[in-house]
């Protein structure tokens, strides 16, 4: 089983920061700013789906996108509970780990550093645009797990034949993960290593 996981908001806490990365775009191409519960509300991916709804225009979705990864990049957020101990456990154990985000590379490889993970991931793919795409390509004929905390995550990990596992993480309640298919919903991964997510979350065949 292959082990594969979205970054920020699965790995990486950053609700907070997300929101504060998000009006920092929207100011910088003269768009409305939001507060924390509209934002919890009107979080989706894609990003430039999630700025088109909250009035950036087409023509700025560049601009807007590249102010936010710089926002991300400029501030430090804490780690999921249990993460780093269970990514540290997989890797000890030699099992297949690797990160499918949309981040942006520069950024995503200096937090993998900041928060000493880089060397439990073989891979990391950065700027998933097409997250179905990147998965069905990892797993392959075998059975893997996706970790994510978003409809878009969850949608994708089912188009792909992923295990879809939700991670509550304040980008999007239970209700919507579900929604999108989620087979599993996760607060954390306290007490979890690779033996133990095959017995709670391996049940599910793949198409």
């Amino acid at each position: 089983m292959k082990f594969l996981f979205d970054w920020n908001g699965t790995i990486a806490d950053d609700a907070a920061r997300a929101c504060f990365a998000t009006n920092t775009a929207l100011d910088a191409v003269g768009a409305p700013l939001i507060d924390p519960l509209e934002f919890d509300r009107k979080f989706i991916l894609p990003m430039d789906e999630m700025f088109l709804r909250l009035g950036v225009s087409g023509d700025d979705l560049g601009t807007a996108a590249s102010h936010w990864n710089r926002a991300m990049a400029s501030r430090n957020a804490p780690i999921r509970g249990g993460a780093a101990r269970f990514l540290r456990a997989l890797h000890d154990a030699g099992e297949y780990c690797a990160v499918i985000s949309a981040a942006g590379e520069q950024y995503l490889r200096e937090e993998l550093e900041y928060f000493g993970l880089a060397d439990c991931f073989d891979e990391v793919l950065t700027g998933a645009s097409d997250k179905v795409g990147a998965l069905e390509g990892l797993r392959q004929d075998g059975q893997a797990l996706y970790f994510g905390d978003t409809e878009y995550d969850i949608a994708s990990a089912v188009a792909s034949g992923c295990i879809a596992v939700g991670v509550l993480s304040g980008y999007c309640p239970e209700d919507r993960l579900r929604s999108a298919g989620a087979q599993h919903i996760i607060m954390d991964y306290d007490g979890m290593d690779g033996a133990t997510a095959r017995r709670l979350f391996g049940s599910y065949a793949t198409p």
